[in-house]
Parts: structure tokens; sequence; C-alpha cells
């Protein structure tokens, strides 16, 4: 049997919860529209039934992006576009928030609405236009 220290249980321990977390799930229901603008239909995305849900989904013009329920009014949605604005990798759903993963991402940390949380980061993820309707938020 292998001693640990204290140190390194209380690392392995948060790699394994990190790996538990619930990653955001990929959207469904997407039309592709006229002038390059994409529709998400909430029917098809039941996650985003309710504060705090997220779906991701690639959109050619934007990359990677998610669309995150910010409230329950029928516009509290908020859409970012999930490559860090400080090392360009794709961030990844953690406690709530994103955080840019190693070992090319240098740990930034970002609320769920894309805010910069921890550097070295030092701008939000970049919000995409949107409209929102009760059927479909519709990414411009």
């Amino acid at each position: 049997m292998i001693a640990l220290s204290r140190r390194q249980f209380i690392c392995g321990s948060a790699a394994v919860a990190a790996l538990a977390t619930t990653p955001a799930i990929a959207a469904s229901g997407i039309k592709n529209l006229p002038g390059g603008k994409t529709e998400v239909s909430l029917a098809a995305n039941k996650a985003l039934a309710k504060v705090g849900g997220v779906v991701e989904l690639s959109i050619k013009k934007y990359g990677k992006v998610a669309v995150i329920r910010t409230s329950s009014s029928t516009k509290g949605f908020a859409v970012v576009n999930l490559a860090c604005p400080h090392a360009g990798v794709i961030v990844q759903q953690n406690n709530g928030g994103w955080v840019c993963p190693g070992p090319r991402g240098h740990g930034s940390e970002f609320g769920l609405n894309g805010a910069v949380k921890v550097g070295p980061a030092n701008s939000a993820l970049k919000p995409i236009k949107f409209t929102a309707t009760s059927k479909a938020v519709t990414i411009a």
C-alpha cells in the first residue's frame, strides 16, 4: 500500500470531484436561419427550462458557444463564446461556472454568465447577441 500525503489526497479528491460534475448538455433542435442566424428550440432543450441550465453548440462563425438560462423571464438567457479570452482554449463547465483547463489553459475561472472570477484572463467570455421568445433563443 502506498502512503499518501495530505496534499496528494486532497488534490486527488479534487480531481475526482471535478470529473464527477454534470457537464453542459449538447443542444438539439437547432435550425440554421437565413442571414447566418441560429435558432435553439427551448422545447427540444429541457435543460434551459431551469435557471442555471446550459446547452452547448458549435456555430460556424463563433465556434463553440453556450446558451445559459440566467433567469425565469422570457429573455433570461445569456449566450457566450466558450473560447478563453486569455489562452483561446475552450473552457469547461465546472462548479457553477467555467474553467480554462490545462495543460494549454492557464486556469482562469468564469461565472456561469461568463464574467471573469479568477485570472490570468482579464476579460469575460465574449457575449454573443441573441433574441429570445417563449419558444426559442435566436443567435445573431
